[in-house]
């Protein structure tokens, strides 16, 4: 039995404490209303503090001087922020509600207006031709028994907390480590148990003699080269690799072309060598100390000169290092906690010495982008934008030329923060010369496959290079590898930060870099190069951790964005964009800092409650704002988030998709036996998820694809004929699994509807619990699918017109708003695609946003092997290896664009790619993350020579077009020949003769498949080809078969060779038919063919392909019918491991 604190039996708590509200006097609630059991824990566990002095009061006034700040070193008390009334980061229709100032409880009870209630449907009028709003549904009653189903009274309190969580999708937990291929990094001691050598002499690294070798004659950087293919594939000892560096150089004192001084400074040591290709990553990594205790950050000079191995921090008694005797009898200081980061300083000198990068992060520039500018606002871009000018790149957004160049963050002596410009007259930062702009990631993921050791890698990349080049692996910068095994607390968090954003802070005033201009004759000047960061793309909690901000089980301040409550997710205010309080981002920095000027961490806890702003490393950089320049990222937000939740919490678990007759066939079976007949190409090897499908880990791009396409096996789950009927499922028996699903989130939901009643005060306007069950109407949630895939097909692709921003968040935001009042909960990711529209026009598409590249990049770290030592050891492993890589990869870059290679230059240049695929790269090509760079290789990015536009399969074989089963495509061939030749004067048998004769046999050479522009066609007569054989052809996208891949190389003629595509068109129907989706079908990308119907053969030119689809039969009663849904926005999965580009 149960018992209380004076060991008396604990006597069952009375029903009202389950069900009864009241204010809760505590420090925490402030009269926020709380059950009565509630607010009794309260009173014990958030008592009013004893402020230490009258300054910790909120101040009153702004007369009193303001103590200086500028030191980020310690905290100091400042004037508490007041509330701004202009942001110009607000949309003007919307007051923002302001937060509050201090613990002030007159400025506490502000309350956000009144929200509107929840209205019951119960009209029959419904059509999947109209997706706007007003639409309304028949839905079925609640039986009493399952009203009465539950457990007892005592219990209700117990789970609430669990049925919350589960309710919004809250995480328990950290998802299991993937399962990856391991690989051995060739260059560095992997071997930590092996005696220490003994330190080479630490002279100061010369910035100069990065990519020197180019600058030597060509025998000496190839001897540079064969030097480090020696060591990465042979294993070659630094001995070894001195004498083989001597020996050449004795050599090529015989060659009279080689000037005896550049033979008198040609490097004998490998490190050297490594320098001087670009391969040594000694100037661009650095490992601090961390205190093992209390995690402060100690640079390398400080624990060189210490005097005293103890943390300097008052009340921490840490080690900082051990001595250690190595086997010379030398002693040398091992760190006890370590970390890696890298210098973004050094990395774009590296950058900028790369042949073509200079051009490069120009490119994005028009006309009025040359000289000096003033910035532009919001306002005034908003004004002269058209709404159908399509938003592609980050440069399209409004935020691009409204960032202001040499800002300093400061506080004033009123106490209130402000980002200057240090020139009298504002200067538009993209304007300036080399104004680069960043974007940082950060994520956390397991290094082992046992799950126990969480690192976290925080990533930037330029966000002036084309967007397809952006996220290529070479071009992403792995700025710190934060220690394990558990995730850094904020402090933490903050110090391991700390040097990154000194060099930010650095970048933004300009630091002067030499920069590599020109094609074949470079010319290297010294430029000053500013820096800013741009936005920060994450998943929404590591947003929240890195930006100091509430989380996600706040009421209050759930939400980044707006100031809204987590009970209004229960009705549809929640979701009425019009009316959301959203957040001003100058009131939020002002928080953040008054924060941290608070003394104690009672008041800082009781003020983060209050406001949901910290204080983090983040807000030191003038112009960023940890809530707006984090905008929302479509991966987990759609995909991960959303779909997930439709698809399972929605559908499946409530059984939505239940028999309706004992006699009907299972719509669970119908929805799979759809996808298994689904067609798609090969390399598509993550299939959608299927219901009921369990013991593995759906991925981001598997919900991808299924929000793709998932209206089709739904429309043939849910039919009854051939149309969606408007009935209702069953709710279950009181025992089922589907009824007991409802009645729990039906009461979660009621006891968040209480708390939202409460708070905007109409408690008595509160639905009742029977009202709080959801609707099982087939039309009804077919409709929101619908929704759900014109809005994402709409929003997330490449390019993105401003009118299609606001009809596709019109589309969520209607169906969050009819969820809500159909009863169907939602989890805050449905809340936060109401925010879409702002960072969209902000930052362009969603791809500026997308992480998906930078996910891969997390799965190459997990995947690299290491020997499991922790305390900054496994996270120094990590960083030297991915460096190891981009520097060959670069190396690799260099060679290439060699203006007048040698023939010995192809040579070193096959070394070098065998050395990388000897390496990790090769290792990950059939990688564990979905091929997001297949998306990249556009025609742009091979006019840069990463790769060409047209690749045939290796495999192919000369063909005889005389045979019967040839028949046809030699006059197809030949005609196409003469039409793509008119004045060669091509002929063909039966044909007068002229200069170009086809023959049947000898000429015509057929292949498997063909890649064009990065997708891959094949024909459908080779076993290899046939899973590609299906495509799209012409600028209409006129879906067809791919019969043939035919090629021919003219002898006398080199110019001359062609590739042909032999296809076979789709047919129209003759009756079109009436599906569900059939009014969105430009939207969604889909189209209706006669089903098994083929054209003639047809000859086109491979650049006449444009695309690739999914393809579902769908049979009706009138005939079965072909269905297409476009892939354009999806990547497949890589199989080729020949192909060294990520």
């Amino acid at each position: 039995m149960e018992r209380d604190e004076n060991g008396q039996p604990r006597k069952k708590r009375a029903r009202t404490d389950a069900t009864t509200y009241g204010p809760c006097p505590c420090y925490q609630c402030q009269g926020d209303m709380q059950l009565l059991a509630t607010i009794r824990d309260h009173k014990k566990r958030f008592p009013w503090p004893q402020l230490s002095s009258p300054r910790a009061r909120s101040p009153a006034s702004d007369n009193g001087a303001m103590p200086d700040i500028t030191n980020f070193g310690s905290p100091r008390r400042q004037n508490a922020p007041s509330t701004r009334e202009n942001s110009p980061f607000r949309d003007d229709t919307h007051e923002p509600i302001g937060s509050p100032a201090a613990p002030d409880r007159a400025r506490r009870h502000a309350s956000p207006p009144d929200l509107p209630g929840f209205n019951a449907n119960d009209q029959r009028d419904h059509r999947f031709d109209v997706l706007g709003r007003n639409q309304q549904y028949i839905n079925i009653g609640v039986d009493q028994e399952l009203l009465e189903e539950g457990g007892s009274d005592e219990d209700e309190d117990e789970e609430e907390e669990e049925d919350t969580e589960a309710m919004y999708g809250l995480a328990d937990g950290d998802d299991p480590p993937e399962e990856v291929q391991e690989f051995e990094l060739p260059w560095g001691n992997q071997n930590d148990d092996e005696p220490e050598p003994e330190p080479e002499p630490e002279n100061p690294i010369d910035p100069a003699e990065y990519c020197a070798a180019f600058r030597e004659p060509p025998l000496i950087r190839n001897a540079y080269v064969d030097a480090v293919v020696q060591k990465v594939l042979y294993g070659a000892n630094h001995c070894a690799l001195t004498h083989q560096l001597k020996a050449a150089q004795r050599q090529l004192r015989s060659y009279p072309d080689i000037p005896a001084e550049d033979l008198a400074r040609m490097a004998l040591t490998i490190r050297t060598v490594e320098r001087r290709l670009g391969l040594d990553s000694d100037d661009l990594i650095t490992t601090y100390t961390l205190c093992p205790v209390c995690w402060r950050l100690y640079t390398p000079d400080y624990i060189a000169n210490a005097d005293d191995n103890t943390c300097q921090n008052n009340d921490c008694e840490g080690t900082l290092f051990d001595i250690k005797i190595l086997a010379s009898g030398r002693r040398k200081r091992e760190s006890r906690l370590t970390y890696p980061c890298v210098s973004i300083i050094a990395w774009l000198r590296r950058v900028f010495a790369q042949p073509g990068m200079a051009e490069l992060v120009q490119n994005w520039r028009t006309e009025d982008d040359h000289g000096p500018a003033q910035p532009i606002s919001m306002e005034e871009w908003a004004a002269d934008v058209n709404m159908d000018t399509p938003l592609g790149d980050i440069s399209h957004g409004w935020a691009w030329r409204s960032t202001v160049g040499g800002m300093e963050r400061i506080v004033n002596n009123r106490g209130n923060v402000e980002d200057r410009s240090i020139r009298d007259l504002p200067v538009r930062f993209s304007n300036l010369p080399y104004g680069i702009s960043f974007s940082m990631n950060t994520d956390w993921f397991q290094s082992n496959r046992e799950g126990n050791y969480s690192v976290g890698a925080c990533y930037l990349v330029i966000n002036n290079l084309p967007r397809h080049l952006r996220f290529l692996r070479k071009n992403i910068c792995l700025a710190l590898v934060m220690t394990g095994p558990k995730e850094p607390n904020d402090y933490a968090l903050d110090q391991m930060l700390g040097p990154l954003i000194d060099e930010l802070l650095e970048l933004k005033q300009g630091v002067v870099i030499n920069i590599r201009e020109g094609g074949d004759r470079p010319v290297y000047r010294d430029q000053r190069v500013y820096g800013h960061l741009s936005q920060h793309i994450a998943d929404l909690i590591a947003r929240i951790k890195m930006g100091g901000s509430a989380g996600l089980r706040s009421e209050l301040n759930f939400c980044l964005y707006c100031r809204g409550r987590l009970s209004s997710l229960s009705v549809p205010a929640g979701y009425i964009r019009r009316n959301l309080p959203h957040r001003d981002p100058q009131e939020d920095l002002s928080n953040a800092y008054f924060w941290r000027s608070l003394e104690t961490a009672e008041e800082r806890r009781a003020f983060f409650e209050f406001t949901g702003n910290r204080f983090t490393a983040l807000h030191r950089l003038p112009g960023f704002y940890t809530q707006t320049c984090s905008p929302p990222d479509a991966m987990h937000l759609f995909y991960l988030g959303a779909m997930n939740w439709i698809l399972i919490r929605t559908l499946f678990q409530p059984g939505m998709l239940a028999k309706r007759l004992r006699t009907d066939e299972d719509p669970v079976a119908r929805f799979n036996a759809c996808l298994d007949r689904m067609w798609l190409p090969k390399n598509f090897s993550r299939l959608p998820p299927k219901l009921g499908q369990t013991g593995t880990r759906i991925k981001a791009d598997q919900w991808k694809l299924a929000t793709r396409v998932v209206f089709i096996p739904l429309f043939m789950a849910f039919r009854v004929g051939d149309i969606i009927p408007n009935d209702c499922i069953p709710r279950g028996t009181k025992s089922s699994t589907a009824a007991k699903n409802q009645v729990s989130r039906a009461k979660v939901l009621h006891r968040e509807r209480t708390k939202h009643y409460a708070a905007i005060g109409q408690p008595r306007n509160c639905p009742k619990l029977e009202d709080c069950f959801p609707s099982r109407n087939l039309r009804f949630h077919y409709k929101q699918v619908l929704r759900f895939c014109v809005a994402t097909g709409t929003l997330d692709k490449r390019t993105v017109t401003p009118a299609e921003i606001d009809f596709g968040t019109d589309l969520l935001e209607t169906m969050c708003v009819e969820y809500a009042e159909n009863n169907v909960p939602e989890p805050p990711n449905f809340h936060m695609m109401m925010h879409l529209d702002q960072a969209m026009l902000k930052y362009g598409s969603l791809y500026n946003s997308h992480v998906w590249g930078l996910e891969r990049a997390n799965g190459v770290l997990s995947a690299m092997n290491h020997n499991g030592r922790g305390k900054g050891i496994l996270e120094g492993t990590l960083m030297r290896g991915w460096w190891g890589i981009a520097n060959l990869q670069n190396l690799i870059k260099m060679f290439r664009s060699l203006p007048d290679p040698t023939r010995e230059d192809e040579e070193v240049l096959e070394n070098l790619i065998s050395a990388l695929r000897g390496g990790p790269d090769h290792a990950l090509q059939r990688g564990t993350f979905a091929a997001y760079i297949a998306q990249t290789k556009t025609a742009y990015t091979r006019l840069h020579g990463i790769q060409e536009p047209v690749k045939l399969s290796n495999q192919s074989r000369l063909i005889d077009l005389r045979r019967e089963e040839y028949n046809g495509l030699y006059d197809l061939f030949v005609e196409f020949c003469r039409y793509k030749w008119p004045h060669i004067g091509i002929f063909g048998d039966g044909m007068a003769p002229s200069q170009l004769y086809i023959p049947r046999k000898g000429l015509v050479c057929t292949f498997s498949y063909i890649e064009h522009n990065g997708i891959r066609y094949g024909s459908f007569h080779h076993t290899s080809g046939r899973g590609y054989c299906y495509g799209y052809v012409g600028q209409n996208r006129h879906a067809a078969r791919i019969e043939w891949i035919l090629s021919a190389d003219f002898a006398d003629h080199p110019e001359l060779r062609t590739v042909c595509i032999i296809i076979r068109r789709f047919q129209l129907p003759e009756i079109e038919p009436e599906f569900p989706w059939s009014r969105w079908n430009t939207s969604l990308g889909t189209a209706s063919w006669a089903f098994n119907e083929l054209g003639e053969l047809e000859a086109v030119a491979v650049d006449t392909l444009s695309g690739v689809f999914a393809l579902f039969q769908v049979p009706m009663s009138h005939a079965d019918y072909w269905v297409s849904v476009n892939l354009d926005t999806l990547s497949p999965a890589r199989d080729d491991p020949n192909n060294d580009e990520w």
